[in-house]
Formats: C-alpha cells, sequence, structure tokens
C-alpha cells in the first residue's frame, strides 16, 4: 500500500478572515485600482447588515405608532430582500469558483 501524504498549500493562499483586517497583503500594498473580493464581499456584507438594521427600526417603530408612511417600510423591506440576495449570489459564486479550482487537476 502506498503512503499517501497530504501537502498543505502555503504561501499566496490565506484565509479571507486576514483580509478584513489588514489593509495589506504579504507586507505590500495593493493597488488601488483593483478591487479586492474581500472588499467586494465586505461591502455586500455591510449592505445586508444596514438594511437589516433599518428594517428592525421600522418595526419597532411601526409598532410604537411612530410611522405612518407604510410605503416607506415596504421600501426599506425591498431594499433587505435585495441585499440578502445579492449577497447569497456573491457567496454561492465565490463558492462556485472554489470548487471549480478544487477540481482542476495539479
Amino acid at each position: 500500500m502506498d503512503n499517501m501524504f497530504i501537502v498543505p498549500l502555503t504561501g499566496a493562499i490565506s484565509p479571507v478572515e486576514s483580509y478584513f483586517d489588514k489593509d495589506t497583503v504579504n507586507g505590500t500594498e495593493e493597488s488601488g485600482d483593483k478591487p479586492r473580493f474581500s472588499d467586494v464581499f465586505r461591502e455586500v456584507f455591510n449592505e445586508v447588515q444596514e438594511t437589516e438594521r433599518v428594517v428592525q427600526e421600522d418595526s419597532v417603530k411601526l409598532a410604537l405608532g411612530e410611522i405612518d408612511d407604510l410605503h416607506t417600510i415596504y421600501n426599506n423591506m425591498t431594499k433587505n430582500a435585495i441585499a440578502v440576495e445579492t449577497f447569497v449570489a456573491v457567496k454561492d459564486a465565490a463558492i462556485d469558483a472554489y470548487n471549480r479550482i478544487l477540481q482542476i487537476s495539479m
């Protein structure tokens, strides 16, 4: 029986979490003309959080009787639904791309 060793990939590959906390990659700053995937993903995620916060505030205001304009609440709920759908689409595209990379034979 042959021994099979798993060799970890190192170097240019680093976890996504490290990009959320740093402005540099591997000690060097990247050019500002190309957005990184982590920046796009963070922006979409922040949009979901913001729209969710607004919808929750609207719900409380509606329950307290502080809002008379139901159209604004409907618009905010629609914005939230679109933001969530966009986030899920970006996440699905990233996972699909990752799976395709894994399928590449080396």
